[in-house]
């Protein structure tokens, strides 16, 4: 199970603590319930492409197993591809 780590600046942390009454368990609790959403976000997509694929006969039987065999690219990776191949054309007439 990877670790994340972060190193705040003494006014960073006194300003979290500002807003949060524990930063260390808020920045946790954040964490968590943002990969959360990200997973309940790949389960529905992984579910509606497997219900839409008429080859696909069998689905994993747990949650889990539907979000870990999930064929997904990272957000880093989707950027990347954006941005070698954006979806605006430039249609403006050239300038006069």
């Amino acid at each position: 199970m990877p670790d994340i780590t972060i190193t705040l600046t003494d006014d960073e942390m006194r300003a979290l603590a500002y807003v949060a009454a524990d930063p260390v368990e808020w920045v946790a609790n954040f964490t968590k319930v943002r990969a959360a959403a990200a997973m309940q976000e790949i389960y529905e997509m992984e579910v509606s492409r497997m219900m839409a694929d008429p080859n696909i006969t069998t689905m994993p039987t747990s949650r889990e197993a539907v979000i870990r065999n999930a064929n997904i690219r990272s957000a880093a990776e989707r950027m990347a591809e954006f941005l070698a191949k954006p979806p605006i054309v430039d249609t403006l007439p050239p300038p006069v």
